[in-house]
């Protein structure tokens, strides 16, 4: 889902449903040592969209190198970085169709070697008329209720190119293409979300999402990532691969939510992330 801040990362179009200003961070400690981050304001303008500037980065951490003479290590490490910089725009354009845009800066590290891109993020989102489409299947004057609220998103993401390259060689950004729909029964407290992810030159893939807001403080969430159910090692959390669990709380405009993956013996990937709206 990708109505607020941090979630416009995925489809900027979600900048337009962003009522508040906002700030926030996260951090992931991933397997191996990478550890991961994200910086971001957002601030809407009445009727005139919002705009958003994020900054994210990931660290390989220490990585023993290797060579195909040396095949169990030379005795030297070496780290592999990453930062962006995205400056995005989303807007209203019909009161049930959002669409968005963010233009992003790559800067690449390994050892002494370097490289960047420029890539574009695209995307939009459209708010299906409920109790519209409840009065036409039952032709009634007065519409029927079939939950809060569903929206489909789309969008694509790394549409540019590298702008000089490590070594020899220009890499091809990996383009990405997202769909998806999330729905809101009961008065906002119960979110189901539903995507389908295509990164160019790799199998599609299917992704999950189902959030509960307890008295509107306290969310429980569980999650499938299809790109990581694949991972197995023989390991005893095996059959968990491609699933996650998190708690979110919020109060007075801030929040805190953190998120769990086990990664079939690999580590155990943490989350966490905060918010502050004002």
């Amino acid at each position: 889902m990708a109505d607020d801040a941090p979630g416009s990362a995925y489809n900027p179009a979600g900048l337009a449903l962003v009522r508040t200003r906002t700030a926030s961070a996260a951090y992931l400690s991933y397997v191996a040592g990478i550890q991961a981050g994200r910086m971001g304001y957002v601030h809407p303008w009445r009727g005139r969209g919002a705009a958003g500037a994020a900054l994210s980065y990931l660290n390989s951490g220490t990585i023993a190198e290797t060579t195909m003479d040396q095949p169990t290590g030379t005795g030297a490490d070496f780290s592999y970085s990453t930062a962006a910089l995205s400056l995005a725009y989303g807007r209203e354009v019909t009161p049930q169709l959002f669409a968005g845009a963010a233009a992003k800066a790559i800067h690449e590290r390994v050892q002494e070697y370097t490289a960047s891109a420029a890539a574009l993020d695209i995307g939009a989102i459209y708010e299906v008329d409920l109790e519209g489409l409840s009065a036409g299947i039952f032709r009634s004057g007065k519409p029927k209720s079939l939950g809060t609220s569903l929206a489909l998103g789309a969008s694509v993401q790394n549409l540019g190119a590298a702008a000089d390259a490590f070594i020899d060689a220009k890499e091809k950004l990996p383009l990405t293409f997202r769909l998806g729909l999330a729905y809101r029964p009961f008065m906002n407290r119960l979110s189901l979300a539903l995507a389908g992810v295509k990164v160019l030159d790799s199998p599609a893939r299917l992704q999950a999402g189902l959030e509960y807001w307890m008295r509107g403080m306290v969310a429980l969430r569980l999650g499938y990532n299809g790109a990581a159910a694949g991972v197995k090692n023989g390991s005893s959390i095996d059959d968990l691969s491609g699933f996650a669990c998190g708690l979110g709380v919020r109060y007075r405009g801030y929040s805190v939510s953190t998120a769990y993956t086990p990664f079939a013996g690999l580590g155990h990937p943490i989350r966490f992330e905060m918010a502050a709206e004002f």
